[in-house]
Order: structure tokens, then sequence, then C-alpha cells
């Protein structure tokens, strides 16, 4: 088997996906400055900033690898790549704990962002790493697709059929999401392709699919970790209202639902992509 060399662990322009990706976590926290007013709304909020804080997790333990770790082995690069992802858990924290800092299971959240900073940086230490940053990359481009869809949410949903009716405004918030999956999907899956055929790197094609996919399995963590995190959360809400409880609880399957449409959507994309370009090489 032949190893990866040095330079095969520093793509190209993984730089800028990690300045991307840390303008996008800034943006997801200062929307969230300010409207978190209880512990209800920070188990809403809670997996809406560990979508962006893994994405650039990630994005970032791609360059501690690459800088400090690129000639190392396996256990040489989950430390670094850890590491790398440390710092933008303590930011990302440093976020939440300013929007909320006064309600129960303070302690939980807290921890559980640094975490998912930790865990972002962790897949950096996964080869091919090219399309780790390409996953990044289409994470960025996924996550920011989602925060547009939420600033001109009630826009969008009266486009989709609203009639301030509580069914139809049910029904075009579904169409809403559903769209926006898709549509994050298709753009990821294809930032994805855009950014391995750029590298310059001769890629086997399964790390295209791969890469495309990754802003959907990012998604899918941050569910995962924000409902194991936010479980004590998740209790003192219940002790104030089962109504707000309830709330959060239905929004886990929106989420899952919406990472799974982001994994086969991207991964998918991203294939017929590549094929299409293999087929012009034969």
């Amino acid at each position: 088997m032949v190893e990866p060399t040095v330079e095969a662990w520093r793509p190209a322009r993984a730089v800028f996906v990690a300045a991307f990706a840390l303008v996008l976590l800034f943006l997801t926290l200062f929307s969230a400055y300010g409207h978190v007013p209880g512990a209800a709304v920070a188990a809403l909020v809670l997996p809406a900033v560990l979508t962006p804080t893994l994405i650039a997790g990630a994005a970032v333990g791609v360059l501690a690898v690459g800088r400090f770790a690129p000639d190392a082995d396996v256990r040489g690069r989950l430390l670094w790549a850890g590491l790398g992802g440390l710092p933008v858990g303590l930011l990302a924290m440093a976020g939440m704990l300013l929007a909320y800092h006064s309600g129960p299971s303070v302690a939980y959240v807290a921890v559980t962002v640094v975490v998912a900073g930790v865990l972002g940086g962790l897949l950096a230490a996964a080869h091919p790493i090219s399309a780790v940053a390409a996953g990044a990359a289409a994470g960025v481009v996924a996550s920011g697709i989602g925060l547009l869809v939420a600033y001109f949410q009630n826009d969008l949903v009266d486009l989709f059929g609203n009639q301030e009716t509580v069914g139809s405004m049910a029904d075009a918030s579904y169409r809403l999401q559903l769209t926006a999956s898709i549509v994050s999907g298709i753009a990821a899956g294809a930032m994805a392709f855009a950014y391995l055929r750029r590298t310059g790197l001769a890629l086997p094609w399964p790390a295209y699919p791969l890469a495309g996919g990754v802003p959907g399995l990012l998604t899918l963590g941050a569910a995962l970790v924000g409902w194991l995190g936010g479980l004590p959360l998740s209790h003192a809400v219940a002790k104030e209202s089962e109504f707000d409880a309830a709330i959060i609880a239905n929004r886990l399957p929106e989420q899952v639902n919406h990472g799974l449409i982001l994994v086969f959507a991207g991964a998918f994309v991203a294939m017929v992509l590549v094929g299409r370009t293999l087929k012009r090489a034969s």
C-alpha cells in the first residue's frame, strides 16, 4: 500500500475553507446572541450551533494536521486534529455562554459545544484529508443556505403556500424544509466535487461521494451530540413546561431527516458529477 505524501495532507485552499467556516460559526453565534431567553430556546438553538462548530472544527483540524502532523501515524494525526478542533470548541462555547449563561444546565451546554469542536477536528485525521476539506467546504455552503432560509423564513413560508391558518402554515413549513434540504444537499455535492477537482490530486472516485456526504454526516453528528449533551437541559425544560419539552423532542426527527437528505443528495450529486468526468476521460 502506497503511503500518502506529505503534500497530500495539505489540501489546497484549506485556509480559505477554515476562514469561511469560522465566519459561518460567528454568524450563527451572532444570530443566537440576545435571542436565548431561557432553557427551552437554548435547547432549540444548541443543535444549530453544533453543526457549524463541527464544520469549523474539521476545517481547522485539516490545517493542524497539515502543519504539525503530515508525516505522523494515525495516533499523531488524531492528537493534532483534536487539538486543532479544541480552539473552535472553546470559541463556540464562549459565544454560546454569552447567549445563554444564567439558566439551568449551563455547564452541560458548555461542555457539549467544546466536545463538538474536538470531534469535528478528529475527522481531519481521516484519509484522504482532501475529502474532509472538501466536505467542510460543502458544509459551509449547506449551512449558509440554512442561515439564509432561516433569515427569510417568513417570506419563504408565504411563498410555499402559507394562508395564515395552522394547517397551511404547517404544510408550507414542511415543504420549505424539504426543499431547503434538497437544495442544500445538491449545492453541497457540487461544492465537494468542485473542490476536489481543483486540488489536482488523483483521488479514487469514492472520495467524491464521501466528501459530498460529509455535511450530512456532520449534521447527524450534531443532532446526536446535541441530544446526548442536551438531555439535562431537556429535563430542566420538562419540569417547567411539558409543551416546550414536546416541541424540543419533535425537533430531533426533523434534524435527522435533514441530515439524511444532505447525506444522500450530496453524495449522489458528487458521484454523478465525477462519473460524468470519468466517462469523458474514457
